[in-house]
């Protein structure tokens, strides 16, 4: 950047600041002189002249030769730093705040509208999966999960029997029918119950919170049934 593209960044046209650097460089001149040093028309030196004593950065001598004179370079940046400072002060005092919007809580209702969003969220996962869920709920969604591990995904199952869904990490552990829990890409989480004969519903959402939540408890699941595998080698 030259000094022309900083007056510019500073609100100075360019025939203003071609015009400053011209007054710097030959000393007090008149319009014709400035004109003719910067090279550029009569009128466009006179408007840039004029421009520069509006913004501080030029000063005309008093008499009938009407020539024109640069603030300092040291005193014109002065000058534009306490602007600049003046400014950034009203916009940190005016400015309102970021309003941070975190992702809703969405109730899904109906078996069938439970059983296609939690085939959705496996099929949309991209790096991995975390599922806690009954024999029933497994077999339901067992084709997806197994799209899933297709696609290479990481897939941890944890339910009471194993789902037979090849390459997934699977734990036993004894589930209740009627809840679930899927997390996926550690930004997805779905969580509810899934029985036809029963008034099926589940949550969904891509909140952070819950999202950790979710996740701190599946760990802790995890834990526990690593623990009971331990007591169970002894």
């Amino acid at each position: 950047m030259d000094s022309t593209s900083a007056l510019k960044f500073f609100g100075f046209t360019k025939q203003e600041a071609v015009v400053y650097t011209t007054l710097l460089r030959y000393g007090p001149q008149t319009g014709y002189e400035a004109a003719k040093n910067a090279g550029i028309s009569r009128s466009n030196a006179y408007g840039a002249l004029a421009g520069l004593c509006e913004k501080g950065a030029a000063m005309k001598a008093s008499g009938d030769a009407k020539s024109y004179s640069a603030v300092p370079g040291k005193e014109l940046i002065r000058n534009l730093r306490r602007q600049c400072d003046k400014t950034l002060d009203v916009l940190e005092k005016s400015l309102p705040d970021r309003q941070e919007t975190e992702a809703p809580y969405l109730t899904v209702s109906g078996f069938e509208n439970v059983v296609d969003k939690a085939q959705n969220v496996l099929d949309e996962a991209e790096h991995h999966i975390y599922v806690s869920l009954n024999s029933h709920e497994a077999t339901l969604l067992h084709d997806a999960l197994c799209r899933a591990t297709a696609r290479g995904l990481k897939t941890v199952i944890v339910s009471d029997t194993d789902p037979n869904v090849p390459e997934c990490i699977y734990h036993f552990f004894p589930k209740d029918a009627g809840q679930f829990n899927i997390i996926a890409d550690t930004s997805t989480v779905l969580t509810g119950s899934l029985d036809p004969e029963l008034s099926s519903q589940c949550l969904y959402s891509k909140n952070t919170n819950l999202v950790r939540l979710m996740r701190e408890a599946f760990v802790n699941e995890l834990e526990l049934i690593r623990q009971r595998e331990e007591k169970s080698n002894e």
